[in-house]
């Protein structure tokens, strides 16, 4: 009797031990299932989330300076010619190579391409140097010449000694074709030699005037450029080359070429206060339509992060144990939770240098 009791009672043990571990090997297998998926969540969960995409992009910065809209410096051309002026442009006028400029006692006087002014008469037997060079390129242009100048060894008429071979029937020729008295002889008041064209600001003297040298006209540039007084603080964001936008006062937008930086900046005092700045030129790519000395603003860009991995700002969490992290959405739709490491801030964007890649995506709390 005694002993098929303890028999009952051991078998009763048993079982309820096997109950225990069942219980506890459940328990257990749903810890390491827990541990195994640290900080993910299921999709049923992340079906409703806002997503960004972590994308690979330049960090542009915009800079505004403000600007003036018009034909660049005004510069008062010299005159050698002396007599009474008999007719003068208009202004606004454009005056191309091989233009006359103006007249005086009915004697043209013509523009030509060159950088070095005229400074003496010239005629077939003028020693060869620039000067002469310069007048039979302008003959060779007009088919009067069959030879253009040139150097012992090149065609750089920048260098110091030329052959040259200017024939009494070429200048005459070319004095005939201008509306000039056939002399044979061009003097030194008969040309201006300019390196651009240029177009006519404003004319200072009268028909009938009559002249001893001096100024006649005011020129400027032929095109509308943008000037802009750069802050020496600002002296690396252009350079010569860049294409900026330009804002018009109409409120338009047209791009412009920088084409020139000024190498020495200009010191000036306003009031108490002393600025100092570089001179910046830009040639506008598109119409300026009719302004004429009107303030625009140049916009600027500059790339302050190359190739940034930038995901939104709002997508960042504060961790508890400090800095900042991502969840991330896996392709599996389960979400983990990532430390980042941040790098520059710029606009709605943040830059990340380690924790995402490019593709992923990530969640929007």
């Amino acid at each position: 009797m005694n002993t098929k009791r303890k028999i009952a009672v051991t078998g009763c043990l048993w079982i309820i031990g096997l109950g225990v571990i069942a219980v506890i090997a459940i328990g257990l297998l749903g810890w390491f299932d827990s541990d195994n998926r640290l900080n993910q969540e299921p999709a049923a969960a992340t079906s409703s989330r806002n997503t960004a995409t972590v994308t690979r992009t330049d960090f542009v910065k915009e800079t505004e300076v403000d600007g003036t809209l018009g034909f660049g410096d005004v510069e008062s051309l010299p005159n050698l010619s002396s007599g009474i002026v008999t007719w003068l442009p208009e202004p606004g006028s454009v005056i191309s190579f091989g233009d006359v400029i103006y007249k005086i006692n009915d004697e043209p006087i013509i523009l030509l391409r060159g950088a070095m002014p005229m400074f003496r008469d010239i005629d077939e037997n003028t020693s060869s140097a620039l000067d002469v060079a310069q007048l039979q390129t302008h003959f060779f242009e007009l088919g009067l010449s069959d030879t253009s100048p040139v150097t012992k060894s090149t065609y750089d008429l920048s260098a110091d000694r030329y052959v040259t071979s200017i024939t009494l029937s070429q200048i005459e020729q070319w004095q005939e074709s201008v509306g000039a008295d056939t002399t044979g002889v061009v003097k030194k008041s008969q040309i201006v030699f300019r390196p651009k064209a240029f177009r006519v600001d404003a004319v200072t003297a009268r028909l009938g005037q009559p002249v001893n040298g001096g100024s006649l006209v005011n020129v400027t540039e032929t095109r509308r450029i943008v000037t802009v007084h750069l802050d020496t603080e600002l002296s690396g964001l252009v350079a010569i080359g860049d294409i900026v936008e330009v804002e018009l006062p109409d409120g338009k937008s047209v791009e412009g070429t920088v084409t020139y930086v000024a190498d020495v900046a200009t010191r000036i005092v306003q009031g108490q206060q002393q600025i100092t700045y570089l001179d910046v030129v830009i040639e506008l790519l598109g119409s300026g339509a009719s302004f004429d000395q009107s303030p625009v603003t140049v916009k600027v860009e500059e790339v302050i992060e190359h190739e940034a991995v930038a995901v939104p700002i709002a997508a960042l969490l504060a961790l508890a144990e400090g800095g900042y992290g991502l969840e991330v959405l896996n392709p599996d739709n389960t979400v983990k939770l990532v430390g980042v490491e941040l790098g520059t801030f710029h606009g709605n964007q943040v830059s990340i240098s380690r924790g995402v890649e490019p593709g992923q995506s990530v969640i929007i709390p």
